[in-house]
């Protein structure tokens, strides 16, 4: 009696349908079926079927199809639920990737369920592809580790070449962080967790959202090392490809990257391998550049920064643009998207995701031990390698002058605000202004705070090319309440080339005590003096609302307080 088949449930439906991909192999199909009946099909007419984005790739299939260096399966034999490959009789499409379908399956001997990955009739007409399938084949069969999805039989029928293997009933984790939604609208808490993963164990283990998903990881990163110590690089760890069984635990799937240490010859040579938003720097380089086991751990950080942010740590309108930012860029502080992070989960982040990887964690066991550290509230290795205040603010300084894009929020607040906010370096594309709010405020956009600087900069005491502050202010255009330094200044005591206020100095001055090249006020002194009082090279005997009265063309009534008669200079 056969195994019974698991239940479709919200956690596991029908994927959306691709049919771009499926048209492509029905057309290869059936150009393959018209060959073999001794007819000669039209390549053009095929390619006139499909977008004129797609016809390079269908051209260069069907002309290996016609020069018999490949075989393609047969229109009637297309993947569909009842069909059987091998031993294997196909249920229901489970999933689908850029290479693979997975499908869920019936082991009609060995009577149990299994997921069935199998590589698309397109790719498989190419050796490169199917080399790169049977690849994750000998990758998992040498890997013995409960974190690590368990291989069952691999093989080929009628053009199909498939790998069976165990089935996980439970989400992904992609799947569980959609579920979760922003971080804003986060209680951060296990139980989110576990509600959005449908797994109820998951809640019963920790506090907080940072634990749980710590406690989550933590077999991954402990699955990887065991791969690590086999050899075997996965290269394209990421949300999805981390499974969830019903009992909360986390399986790592699709080796179909993995580079294993004895077959030099499937390095990379300028094809584009994993996912763009979880490579590290040196997988973003594409070439020349060495990669090993420590670009998964530089992924799996990523996971981790995207289960806790709610967001990806770099974005872009296209690969190359994702590329360029993962090369030369630092991701935005953790601490500043998620201040209900722990000092310890921001330096374990920082660790995992060090730009260089000699500064990352030394393997995947050390990242585990960290994240068993989260889990029960002790401090981790991160944390303390970091060292004291001193040191951290360091290490900061290095980052904030290194040119690249940089951001730091103290974890320290008060009133709301953090204590620092810094952002710093070269503005990312698509972002208009970068802004920074914090008691004290860096930026070079726009910055608001007790202390501010920026371009733009508001608070209490500002600099910037536009100051406002209620206190003091120093920029190009300076508004103070009490002083004011700028090249227009404007406040109760102003400095700068055109300055305001009740004292001021400037090259033109304006005020009740005025000092500059041009001066107007009841005191005045510099170079053109007006006013009751004056000190010049140049008098003119003219009172400040006749000046005023030249200068603007009309009368100044409040002026003429100044001007009473018996104050004036004989």
């Amino acid at each position: 009696m056969s195994a019974p088949l698991p239940p479709k449930s919200e956690l596991d439906p029908d994927p959306a349908p691709h049919e771009l991909e499926d048209h492509l192999d029905e057309l290869v199909a059936q150009f393959s079926d018209l060959l073999a009946a001794g007819k000669a099909p039209r390549k053009q007419a095929f390619l006139e079927r499909v977008p004129a984005a797609a016809r390079p790739g269908l051209e260069r299939c069907l002309k290996m199809i016609e020069a018999g260096l490949a075989s393609a399966p047969t229109a009637t034999h297309l993947l569909a639920p009842g069909v059987t490959l091998g031993r294997y009789k196909l249920v229901r499409e489970i999933g689908r990737g850029g290479m693979a379908l997975v499908w869920l399956a019936q082991d009609t001997e060995l009577r149990r369920v299994v997921a069935l990955k199998v590589l698309r009739p397109g790719l498989a007409l190419e050796s490169t592809h199917v080399d790169r399938f049977k690849r994750e084949a000998l990758a998992i069969a040498k890997l013995k580790h409960a974190g690590i999805v368990q291989i069952h039989d691999v093989g080929s029928d009628r053009g199909f070449h498939y790998l069976a293997m165990e089935y996980i009933e439970g989400p992904s984790l992609a799947r569980v962080l959609e579920a979760l939604g922003p971080a804003a609208a986060r209680r951060f808490s296990a139980e989110e967790l576990a509600h959005a993963a449908g797994i109820a164990a998951l809640a019963a283990r920790e506090r907080t959202l940072e634990q749980a998903l710590a406690a989550l990881l933590q077999p991954v990163a402990e699955a990887l090392a065991s791969a690590h110590e086999q050899g075997v690089v996965h290269r394209d760890v990421k949300p999805s490809n981390i499974l969830l069984r019903k009992d909360g635990t986390a399986v790592v799937v699709d080796f179909g990257l993995a580079k294993s240490d004895g077959d030099p010859a499937l390095s990379i040579t300028g094809d584009t391998l994993g996912t763009p938003y979880y490579m590290s720097p040196e997988q973003a380089w594409l070439a020349g550049v060495a990669v090993d086991h420590r670009t998964d751990i530089y992924s799996l950080g990523v996971c981790f920064y995207e289960a806790l942010t709610g967001v990806r740590p770099f974005e872009g309108g296209n690969v190359l643009e994702v590329f360029e930012k993962i090369r030369s860029a630092l991701p935005p502080s953790a601490s500043a998207l998620e201040p209900r992070l722990s000092r310890d989960g921001a330096a374990l982040l920082r660790k995992a995701m060090a730009r260089e990887s000699e500064r990352r964690y030394a393997d995947a066991r050390a990242l585990a031990q960290d994240f068993a550290a989260l889990v029960a509230a002790l401090p981790t290795a991160a944390r303390v390698a970091e060292g004291g205040a001193l040191r951290r603010g360091w290490s900061s300084f290095r980052a904030y002058s290194s040119g690249l894009p940089y951001e730091y929020r103290s974890h320290r607040t008060f009133l709301g605000w953090p204590l620092v906010h810094v952002i710093n370096g070269p503005r990312a594309r698509g972002i208009s202004k970068r802004v920074a709010r914090g008691w004290f405020a860096c930026s070079p956009d726009v910055a608001i705070g007790g202390l501010a600087m920026g371009t733009r900069a508001y608070g209490l005491v500002t600099c910037g090319g536009l100051s406002c502050g209620l206190v003091f202010s120093w920029g190009g255009v300076a508004l103070g309440l009490l002083s004011a330094f700028g090249g227009l200044a404007a406040a109760l005591f102003s400095f700068g080339g055109l300055a305001m206020g009740y004292l001021c100095t400037g090259g033109c001055a304006l005020g009740y005590g005025a000092m500059g090249g041009v001066a107007v006020g009841k005191y005045a002194m510099g170079g053109k003096a007006y006013g009751t009082y004056v000190i010049s090279e140049t008098r003119k005997d003219l009172t400040q609302a006749q000046f005023f009265e030249a200068v603007l063309g009309t009368d100044v009534p409040w002026l003429r307080v100044l001007d009473r008669p018996d104050d004036r200079q004989p």
